[in-house]
Formats: structure tokens, C-alpha cells, sequence
């Protein structure tokens, strides 16, 4: 049987002096059986989450690489996305907050009437 110790792994990882391994980016959590015989850890990173400050720090994580590795095209497209999702932040807020009430009432023309009203204001 091969046991190999991911919880060293990732902590190694999240010592590194690099933003993407920021603990506050991931939610970790470990299941095991009840009698003990399987353990599992599953790290998620919680910038895959659609609310707006992740997707802000996101948009701001792919603009440093970007920079980093002097790709100055996507840099000034992820640029216009951060300030237009900067200068927008409430309207979209309020937008989503109106489409998950339409979600709930079953309402979905009015919900993709808002989806796009969102993704035209990103």
C-alpha cells in the first residue's frame, strides 16, 4: 500500500511567497471513514466563486502574471475588466440580487434579461 502525505505537500506549497498560495484563497477540508480506513483532503480555490470581490482578485492575480511575463495584450484587457467591474460593483451587485430572486420565482426570461445586463456592466 502507498502512503504518501499530502498535508506536508500542501503546506510545503503554501509557504511559498506567491499570491496564488494565499490560505485565504482555498477552502480545505478532510473526510475520513468511520472506521478509519480511508482519509481524503480536498483543497478548492475559493477565486472560482462568482461573487464579485473573488472574481476582482482574480481579474488582479492574472494581471500581475500577465505583467510578469510582459504579455502587455491581455494585461491591458484584464485592466478594462478590473475598472469596469470596480466602477460597476454595486449596480452588479444589485443586479444579482434581483436575478436570484427571479431564479427563485422561476422567472427565467427576466433572469437572462439580467445575466446579460450583469456580463455587459464586466
Amino acid at each position: 500500500m502507498y502512503n504518501f502525505n499530502f498535508n506536508k505537500l500542501f503546506n510545503e506549497l503554501f509557504r511559498m511567497d506567491d499570491p496564488f498560495f494565499n490560505l485565504e484563497n482555498f477552502d480545505k477540508k478532510t473526510y475520513k471513514s468511520e472506521d478509519g480506513s480511508i482519509v481524503f483532503t480536498y483543497i478548492t480555490n475559493k477565486r472560482s466563486e462568482t461573487n464579485g470581490d473573488n472574481e476582482l482578485s482574480g481579474l488582479k492575480y492574472k494581471l500581475e502574471l500577465a505583467i510578469e511575463s510582459q504579455n502587455f495584450e491581455e494585461a491591458v484587457e484584464l485592466r478594462d475588466r478590473i475598472n469596469n467591474l470596480e466602477k460597476n460593483k454595486e449596480k452588479i451587485s444589485e443586479l444579482k440580487k434581483e436575478l436570484n430572486s427571479c431564479i427563485k420565482t422561476q422567472d427565467f426570461e427576466k433572469a437572462i434579461e439580467l445575466r446579460d445586463k450583469i456580463n455587459s456592466l464586466k
